[in-house]
């Protein structure tokens, strides 16, 4: 009887153990398959306090508006050659609730700063939730996520500089550099016109808005609002990109520069973009290439609308 009882136990332990192996292997086929899921319900809601974000940032374009009878500039030029002027950022931080921190910065009447020490204090809202880390090792300056949309590469529309330091820049929509865009100017209508777009290539700290050389060297790199070059998203490794303020080398390979990198996002499939009107909006990454340039313009007489 001894002898019996003692086989039972061992039969019994054995069973328990293979249980154990079952049970294990369930709860990794499980999180094997929830963890996706998870992943893209958090993704889903990163994505969203992102499209609020940039909804926050339209608002206060329009509210500026509404004080000004004007957008403010995609970024302010210096009227000092080589000096930086503030971002269309540090220009709406009144209608952003932030209006200790614009007076702690006191935009000056050449376009510069009064101080630019509060560059490592960045409002949140200009930072993307599902954004990557900083990159290029800048630690205390912070970067922005949301920049102006200056317009598109379009034969007789606006000014077309044609720019080898740091790209060219067409000033043919709502923000750009220098730009003083009213609603009465945007022929296509502010619901078919693109005035801020997420941008993953954060190389250039918040505040900073244009910077211009004078001659022989002429050049305005736009540190706070893009042109439309390049489809959304595209992958700067494969056309290569050079963000210098020196000319590139003679009979170097054209590559994307500051001006024109690519609009994006680590969101999958596209990109978020406010209106001119105020709405915001996700355009996808295989949208026509001719009808997102469209979008950029403001009198380009199309009557183009997001798919």
């Amino acid at each position: 009887m001894s002898r019996r009882r003692h086989s039972g136990r061992v039969a019994t332990e054995a069973f328990t153990l293979i249980e154990l192996l079952v049970v294990v292997a369930i709860i990794g086929v499980l999180v094997a398959l929830l963890l996706p899921a998870v992943q893209a319900a958090r993704e889903a809601a990163r994505r969203a306090e992102c499209t609020n974000l940039l909804r926050q940032q339209a608002v206060a374009l329009q509210s500026y508006h509404a004080q000004h009878q004007v957008f403010p500039p995609g970024g302010r030029i210096h009227d000092v050659s080589a000096q930086s002027g503030v971002s269309w950022r540090v220009l709406v931080l009144p209608h952003l609730e932030e209006p200790s921190l614009y007076n702690r910065i006191g935009p000056t009447p050449n376009g510069g700063a009064t101080t630019w020490s509060p560059q490592s204090e960045m409002p949140a809202l200009f930072r993307c939730p599902s954004a990557e880390p900083a990159v290029m090792g800048i630690s205390t300056l912070q970067l922005a996520d949301y920049w102006g949309v200056g317009g598109a590469a379009r034969p007789g529309e606006g000014l077309a500089l044609e720019q080898t330091v740091c790209g060219d820049l067409d000033a043919n929509g709502v923000l750009y550099p220098g730009s003083k865009t009213r609603i009465g100017m945007i022929e296509d209508g502010t619901s078919h016109s693109l005035a801020l777009g997420e941008r993953i290539y954060a190389f250039r700290p918040w505040m900073t808005g244009a910077t211009a050389a004078g001659n022989p060297t002429y050049k305005i790199c736009s540190e706070s609002a893009n042109q439309i070059r390049y489809p959304i998203n595209a992958d700067h490794l494969q056309f290569g990109f050079y963000i210098g303020h020196n000319p590139l080398p003679a009979g170097g390979v054209r590559s994307m520069l500051l001006n024109n990198l690519p609009f994006g996002s680590n969101h999958s499939g596209g990109a978020n973009f406010a209106l001119a009107d105020g709405s915001v909006h996700f355009v996808t990454d295989s949208i026509d290439f001719t009808l997102l340039g469209d979008l950029a313009t403001i009198a380009g007489g199309e009557v183009s609308q997001l798919p």
